[in-house]
């Protein structure tokens, strides 16, 4: 009977957890940061799957186009789109000598040259546009070609 109880159990919180990452997770956009061909998104509330991500970018390519105007292509066609978590938010890049990498300054990516729009350095995923119109996104180890 104890058994019994412990793989009930067991398969309640199995079935918590498959539907906890299978709920849809908007990915609200909360900055965006460009700089020639390359890009940085701060997104809240990103899908926590490699396909739900995936879906996320076929979901806001249209949108990150005629709202931020990214991606710009190079004049070799390339153009690379970072996304950031953004965890608890902006905060301001601690004060010290910049010229000096240290823990506080090197893991956090601030937006618009403003040192008080920052966070901490979390990628989720990396979006690369190659001149023969291909897109790449790399999503840990993993690279997934998807359709432009």
């Amino acid at each position: 009977m104890l058994k019994f109880k412990y793989l009930l159990l067991i398969l309640v919180m199995l079935a918590v957890a498959i539907v906890y990452l299978n709920l849809p997770r908007k990915g609200e956009i909360m900055a965006v940061d460009r700089e020639l061909n390359f890009a940085n998104v701060a997104v809240k509330h990103f899908p926590l799957t490699d396909n739900g991500k995936v879906n996320w970018w076929q979901d806001h390519k249209q949108i990150l186009k005629e709202k931020f105007s990214i991606p710009v292509p190079a004049k070799n066609g390339d153009w690379y789109i970072s996304v950031w978590d953004y965890g608890d938010g902006f905060k301001a890049k601690p004060n010290g000598d910049i010229r000096v990498f240290n823990a506080d300054t090197q893991d956090m990516q601030c937006f618009n040259n403003d040192d008080s729009k920052c966070i901490d350095k979390d990628l989720l995923m990396r979006i690369e546009g190659n001149k023969d119109g291909s897109v790449d996104i790399q999503v840990g180890d993993k690279m997934i070609a998807v359709k432009s």
